[in-house]
């Protein structure tokens, strides 16, 4: 008898901290994107973005459905965004070696396709990397002014480091991309990056499928970058997909669970000090499994998040030979430390969004969601 879902169309709390996690909408998309064509989705201003490498077309999924309009795809698997709302499509052709003549990556909003920036890779990072075959999040804008991390690898021979793709004016800066080393990781091409916000430094979820429980968190170190904490995430299996982001002034992970290559995920929050170490923390909030075990060809089950606003984040998941669904994550409102910076009436205050992370503007100063003043 398969698990039933703990949160259908009631919130389900979580904890003494009462967290919780209400699915929002659920639609079927085993028919209409194939398992293996289809093997990476993201999710943005409520809708899933899904490449299809066959067709070259990124299929849209709400919660009315698979749309008929589809937007311009790539020859690869691999999709996912940047800071600014862009997707971010490769086109590199699958699963040969990447060629830094014809790896080319996709960059455009979702309201306006027509308008395409394409963006190259140096030799070094193609014979770097080899074959990537997923995307993870960027930096900044990708059509202007960004950055993009990209790990691969090819069976027998490992990818030899992260490929930094930096971009200036639109395009990619041969003089500033290059590929970086980092210590403790593991290469290959089921690797996605995404950055995140830890006070006033910007660090990076690296996850590996093959890394069993356990994610890392990276962080730059002079031209390189280092291995800085490795997290043992309860539950967690070697399923590709994970997502790092902010809430409340706190870090959480939203990541797949075990058995292997099912629908569940779960939210844990890995708050305190960055350090060597492996840390191990317990799930705040559980999805859990609904499917059997799925033959999707690429051992995924991509779950990202997307904060709306200090106290909630939309989880987004694709499910390749299952659904796309879409979850509001909420904190209790008594988490965040901003009622004594709102209660103050004589100076206009107004909350901002910073690479990710919430702030609030008091006249001229700056707290963060917690109420401690940030310098």
């Amino acid at each position: 008898m398969k698990k039933l879902l703990l949160l259908a169309a009631a919130a389900v709390a979580f904890g003494a901290s009462a967290q919780t996690l209400t699915r929002t909408w659920k639609v079927e998309t085993a028919d209409a994107l194939p398992k293996g064509e289809c093997r990476q989705g993201v999710g943005l201003n409520g809708k899933i973005y899904v490449n299809n490498k066959a067709d070259q077309k990124v299929y849209v999924v709400d919660k009315d459905g698979v749309s008929a309009t589809t937007l311009p795809g790539g020859a690869n698997c691999g999709i996912g965004h940047d800071q600014a709302g862009n997707l971010v499509v490769s086109n590199a052709k699958f699963p040969s070696k990447w060629k830094a003549d014809t790896a080319v990556i996709k960059v455009y909003k979702p309201a306006t396709p027509s308008e395409i920036t394409e963006l190259s890779i140096t030799e070094e990072i193609a014979n770097g990397v080899q074959r990537v075959d997923f995307v993870g999040t960027a930096e900044g804008d990708l059509t202007s002014d960004g950055k993009l991390l990209i790990v691969g690898g090819t069976n027998p021979a490992p990818g030899t480091g992260i490929g930094k793709i930096v971009v200036a004016n639109g395009e990619t800066s041969a003089d500033d991309s290059y590929l970086a080393t980092c210590d403790k990781v593991n290469f290959g091409n089921v690797v996605v990056i995404r950055p995140f916000s830890d006070g006033n430094e910007i660090k990076y979820l690296y996850s590996h499928r093959s890394n069993g429980k356990n994610i890392q968190i990276i962080a730059e170190n002079g031209d390189n970058y280092v291995v800085e904490k490795t997290v043992t995430l309860e539950n967690k299996g070697g399923c590709n997909g994970s997502d790092i982001f902010v809430l409340g002034g706190k870090k959480y992970v939203v990541y797949p669970t075990l058995p292997n290559y099912t629908d569940g995920f779960a939210i844990a929050c890995i708050d305190g000090e960055l350090g060597e170490g492996v840390t191990e923390y317990p799930a705040v909030a559980t999805k859990e499994v609904e499917l059997p075990s799925l033959n999707n060809g690429s051992q995924t089950n991509w779950v990202n998040a997307e904060v709306v606003s200090d106290t909630e984040a939309i989880i987004y998941q694709y499910v390749p030979a299952g659904y796309c669904a879409a979850y509001s994550f909420k904190l209790a409102a008594e988490q965040t430390g901003i009622n004594d910076v709102n209660a103050a009436n004589d100076v206009k205050v107004r909350k901002v969004y910073e690479n990710g992370q919430v702030y609030i503007i008091k006249g001229d100063v700056k707290y963060n969601v917690m109420g401690a003043q940030v310098k």
